[in-house]
């Protein structure tokens, strides 16, 4: 509880973890890329908005349309 009470301290104070800041100088002192934000907004959105080919965006879509299908047909609606 003393964590996350940390945390939203933090966030709502609009300061960075103290830990990404440190994560961000070191990438920086190794020479790799760097981020600017909150740790877990940069990971959000690395695993929100990724680049695919358009193939991929495909297959998903029809996997899903799909399964939407199906299970129409094998868990039926009540009608009331």
């Amino acid at each position: 509880l003393g964590a996350i009470g940390f945390v939203l301290l933090e966030t709502w104070a609009g300061v960075v973890c103290p830990l990404t800041t440190w994560e961000m100088q070191l990438r920086e002192t190794a020479g790799a890329e760097s981020y600017s934000g909150s740790f877990v907004q940069h990971w959000l959105q690395t695993l929100l908005y990724y680049e695919a080919p358009a193939w991929v965006f495909i297959l998903v879509y029809t996997v899903f349309g799909a399964m939407v299908l199906a299970s129409w047909f094998l868990v039926r609606p009540n009608r009331r």
